[in-house]
């Protein structure tokens, strides 16, 4: 069945402001609720490569959701291509998912009303999140017989074991305050003022160095599958690296030990 609301432009699939050294980014196709079809998944890789020299990235949605995840009716052409991507490489959602990994950004997400099934996963994905009050999340897969193919992952890489199991096997929403207590989102705030708490936020990290910023991301996600004693090896070559890459040349700590305050350190 056809729909009765226009649809929106290739290029405003997601809109993109630039705030200098840290970029708003949003997922503009409010009559889908913000589900992404494959247009909108190749017009988000382009917007991130748009923003490719942010030290921050905030992603969020239009109107009353903040993605309704995967288009199922856009299921032919994701399904040949989830075909062809089975030898060749991975499906156009999983390779948006890398691409936030891999990009130098500390990515927010801005969670603003549902965010379900590949909606979640970006929670997940993102290093930081912050809620509207009205948000809810969820991966409603389960429900319609099919195993949430990188919601279930997400969650399970992301959340305690008992968390995640609820996510997955209820197929339930889960409201902003739940989304807290399990560790889902960093902070909740009323609805009127998740724009401004993410650029906030974001306003305060992008303060810091791009190197530390950088290193440190890789270092975050690469450590969460070490041992202790490798998480420490690789945590001391992240260290030194960046006190020989970085902008202050490794005098940041004897700066701070001498009185001096860096961004976001306070008096």
């Amino acid at each position: 069945m056809s729909s009765d609301k226009p649809q929106t432009p290739y290029h405003e699939l997601v809109l993109v402001e630039d705030f200098g050294d840290f970029a708003y980014l949003t997922i503009n196709r409010p009559e889908k609720r913000n589900a992404m079809s494959l247009d909108s998944m190749n017009r988000i890789q382009e917007a991130f490569r748009e923003v490719k020299d942010k030290k921050v990235v905030v992603l969020t949605g239009t109107g009353p959701s903040f993605c309704a995840g995967v288009d199922l009716a856009d299921g032919e052409r994701l399904g040949a291509l989830e075909d062809a991507a089975g030898a060749a490489g991975a499906h156009p959602w999983t390779g948006v998912q890398q691409a936030i990994r891999a990009h130098k950004a500390v990515f927010i997400a801005a969670v603003n009303g549902y965010a379900l099934g590949g909606g979640s996963t970006l929670i997940n994905n993102c290093e930081l999140a912050i809620a509207g009050e009205s948000a809810s999340v969820g991966a409603p897969e389960m429900g319609f017989g099919a195993w949430p193919m990188q919601a279930g992952p997400s969650a399970i890489k992301r959340l305690v074991p008992k968390h995640a199991a609820e996510i997955i096997f209820t197929a339930r929403r889960v409201s902003a305050a739940d989304a807290y207590r399990m560790g889902l989102v960093n902070k909740v705030v009323p609805d009127a003022d998740l724009r401004d708490e993410a650029l906030a936020l974001a306003k305060h990290i992008a303060a810091f160095d791009p190197v530390t910023l950088d290193w440190g991301k890789k270092a975050y996600h690469h450590i969460q599958n070490l041992s202790w004693d490798d998480a420490l090896d690789y945590s001391k070559y992240t260290s030194l690296a960046t006190r020989m890459k970085s902008a202050t040349g490794g005098n940041g700590a004897a700066g701070f030990v001498a009185g001096k305050r860096g961004p976001g350190q306070g008096a």
